[in-house]
């Protein structure tokens, strides 16, 4: 019995719909969504054709909470494949000479999309953290607690 393609990938695929940058080496920027994203490599929708081998510089940002986004994480892929799909069209890209720090920070934000990992401050909620004990107005010794404002600079009014 042969093997799926599935069983064939060196990493789990995480299924994602985030806006990507993509820029091409002749210079386009197409508009970009990903489908899908792995360790080894990204399949995106865009509305441009790109040819077989040619290499991109796909940039992804993940949002956080409102107001609230990553850093971008620029990744040199080369397309593997391009398929006509409707008025667009699906590209998978393999990743090219990842740094370490690119594919940390890679690891990273498959960790977060997968669900292995939090947000910051998130980890409070998740724990039943309750927000009123946040904005409670005096310390486990009963005495209050300063203000934000206060201030203990003589040279700040």
């Amino acid at each position: 019995m042969a093997a799926s393609n599935r069983d064939l990938r060196r990493f789990p695929r995480v299924h994602v719909d985030v806006e990507a940058k993509v820029s091409t080496a002749d210079g386009r920027q197409l508009v970009a969504r990903t489908r899908d994203l792995s360790r080894s490599g990204i399949c995106v929708i865009t509305t441009d054709s790109v040819a077989s081998g040619e290499t991109l510089l796909i940039e992804l940002v993940l949002l956080l909470g409102p107001g609230s986004s990553s850093e971008p994480l620029p990744l040199h892929a080369r397309v593997v494949w391009c398929t006509a799909i409707a008025k667009s069209f699906q590209v998978g890209a393999m990743f090219d000479g990842l740094s370490t720090k690119q594919a940390s920070f890679l690891d990273m934000f498959l960790r977060y999309l997968d669900g292995s990992i939090l947000p910051a401050g998130a980890e409070m909620e998740v724990l039943g953290y309750d927000e009123q004990e946040s904005t409670d107005e005096s310390g486990e010794d009963g005495q209050a607690l300063p203000s934000p404002d206060d201030t203990d600079d003589p040279f700040r009014p």
